[in-house]
């Protein structure tokens, strides 16, 4: 279908959808699109159309009066809103992050959002693109086990911002860890923090041009355990900048704001208060939906291979309070095969503990010393693995829950 959208309106478009500009001029997450006939450079034939995921929103902002040819099944899922749907406390927020950074050029800033499922993501490529529209350097960390944009779920990852980020295409990970779940419960709490910490220290040491790492974090929060978690995560990652998308429901996130406010007198906290009434939150069948196709896209190339036993070990990680740090912790074989670890995801790692490749493990045959495992290693890679982590999620070959492995 043709849609004609007026400038200063933008169409809200939930996937699945194609959507090529024919005309006019957008901005989709502070990226510029314009029609094909307008462009100057022949390696931009792309840059006029738009695939919209399935369960995924894009907001197309009309800058100029715009034609477009949409391609849905659902035209339920077009809404046409009379304004931006980037308010301006966002905008403010992304000039004063940019004057900010501009001012100091030589001082790499670690910008984290935080909040319970309200926009944190879009928030995260809106400032990530007007960033590199200025000409700023920097790194994309994903600390969201469920809803990966980087890698899978059960990761966490970092990767640097080499141009306009609209969907998960747009930034590769260059350093990947495996938690092995899709939630922070028990000790993943601070394991994850830890992990992130060391991620954005190793990315930082190893880019000396970078300007800022922006933050990513999932939205849980509420409870107790949720309080000592983002306590915990936001202490040992230290942000510069703390942006907060605020809800007066939730307690949790007041007592968060007024601790880190205070125990940093030059940390910047930006509370956007208003409510995004423009996000589409997904159901749980949405993020179901996304979590297995990201795991199905991973194993397509997977194959089933059996490697020997020899001398490798199975692991689990843990974290030492006293020592405040991570610890791994071997798994017994004969006290693995009595629980149900078939089809749990795993990390292939080397004798150092970098991490090889993921995987679903099968089957352990100690008798005829080998496992059987699916994952897409080649036989340099095989030989160098010396510990398997496992993961708690079970998965079929296709992505499809199937339970868990408790240790």
């Amino acid at each position: 279908m043709i849609k004609n959208i007026e400038k200063g309106h933008t169409l809200l478009v939930i996937g699945p959808a194609r959507i090529t500009l024919l005309e006019g001029k957008i901005d989709v997450f502070g990226k510029i699109f314009l029609p094909e006939k307008e462009k100057s450079s022949p390696e931009l034939n792309d840059e006029s159309v738009l695939i919209v995921p399935s369960a995924q929103s894009y907001p197309i902002f009309s800058i100029d009066d715009s034609k477009l040819e949409v391609y849905t099944n659902f035209k339920e899922n077009l809404i046409e809103i009379e304004e931006n749907s980037i308010s301006p406390k966002w905008i403010e927020i992304k000039d004063a992050i940019i004057k900010d950074m501009t001012q100091n050029p030589n001082i790499p800033l670690k910008i984290m959002v935080l909040g319970i499922s309200s926009g944190k993501t879009t928030f995260i490529k809106y400032l990530a693109n007007n960033l590199h529209k200025v000409g700023l350097k920097g790194g994309y960390l994903d600390s969201d086990l469920g809803q990966q944009i980087i890698y899978i779920p059960t990761t966490i990852n970092i990767g640097t911002i080499n141009d306009y980020i609209v969907s998960s295409e747009d930034v590769n990970s260059e350093k990947t860890v495996f938690i092995g779940a899709t939630f922070p419960k028990g000790n993943n709490k601070f394991i994850i923090s830890i992990s992130c910490r060391d991620l954005i220290n190793n990315f930082i040491r190893k880019n000396k041009d970078i300007q800022f790492v922006l933050i990513d974090t999932d939205g849980w929060i509420k409870t107790e355990a949720g309080i000592i978690y983002k306590n915990f995560f936001i202490k040992t990652i230290d942000p510069d900048i703390l942006i907060v998308f605020h809800n007066e429901t939730v307690e949790e996130l007041e007592e968060i704001e007024k601790t880190y406010s205070s125990l940093r007198k030059d940390r910047k906290m930006f509370i956007i208060k208003e409510e995004n009434k423009y996000y589409h939150e997904k159901n749980k069948d949405e993020r179901r939906f996304l979590r297995q196709s990201q795991f199905s896209k991973k194993f397509e190339e997977f194959r089933k291979i059996s490697i020997p036993l020899n001398d490798m070990v199975f692991i689990k990680k843990d974290y030492n309070k006293e020592k405040d740090e991570i610890v791994e912790m071997e798994i017994k074989i004969n006290d693995l095969l009595n629980l149900p670890y078939h089809y749990v995801i795993i990390g292939l790692m080397t004798e150092s503990s970098e991490l090889i490749e993921i995987g679903l493990l099968f089957t352990i045959n100690p008798e005829k010393n080998y496992i059987l495992l699916y994952s897409d290693l080649t036989y340099k890679e095989q030989i160098k693995i010396k510990k398997i982590f496992l993961g708690s999620l079970r998965l079929s070959t296709k992505g499809n829950h199937q339970g868990y492995l408790y240790l």
